[in-house]
């Protein structure tokens, strides 16, 4: 089952009830929500919320989405037709000049034998980090469960590449990634730009 992640509530495994994110969770303390970087101090603008509830939509509308091509493994011209519906909107918000979101996608095969209980909680630290440290910055976390071959495919899009690096150098995120090490099979990343461009009323989404 899919998960786009937006707000501050991460769905719950099974048997678990739903947690909100908090700024400062029991098992591991965050840093003070606001960060002295200040690329987390950036106040997201109207394009940037257009995009965040446009990618709510996000779904994959192939089977072999955890390999394929990320530009046609989802639904682009819906995300675009919901985007170009937001920007209609009056906002008080300040404008981008320039509307380009950075993408990030993780492939991997994980390990017949990992226990994933580790893997999901230092993923949902990791997201709870993110989510109260970059003031907006992350639109969307997306990931969806194994299948039958342990191949697996998350992403998540950010306001802008820099304060994507910012966050991974976080405390969570460096945990997370060190955990990570020894459980797949094979993993790497891609790195995406989505961009909207005007002349042609769409949305590209390109390698970066």
């Amino acid at each position: 089952m899919p998960h786009v992640l937006i707000s501050g509530v991460y769905p719950p495994r099974e048997g678990e009830a739903e947690r909100e994110v908090t700024a400062t969770p029991s098992e591991y303390p965050l840093p003070a929500p606001v960060s002295s970087d200040p690329l987390l101090r950036y106040t997201p603008t109207h394009e940037d919320e257009c995009m965040r509830e446009a990618l709510k939509l996000l779904h994959p509308i192939r089977d072999d989405f955890r390999t394929a091509d990320y530009a046609t493994s989802f639904n682009w011209p819906e995300i675009t037709e919901s985007f170009i519906k937001h920007l209609k909107s009056p906002s008080e918000l300040p404008a981008r000049s320039e509307c380009d979101w950075y993408a990030l996608v993780f492939r991997s095969q994980r390990r017949a034998d990992c226990i994933d209980t580790d893997l999901f909680e230092a993923d949902r630290q990791a997201y709870e980090e993110a989510y109260s440290m970059s003031n907006g910055g992350l639109l969307v976390y997306w990931y969806t469960e194994l299948d039958e071959n342990n191949y697996c495919m998350t992403t998540c899009v950010w306001t802008a590449r820099n304060i994507a690096r910012s966050v991974s150098l976080l405390p969570r995120h460096m945990a997370a990634a060190k955990m990570a090490a020894g459980v797949y099979v094979s993993h790497h990343i891609d790195r995406y730009r989505i961009s909207w461009v005007p002349s042609q009323q769409t949305l590209s989404v390109a390698l970066w």
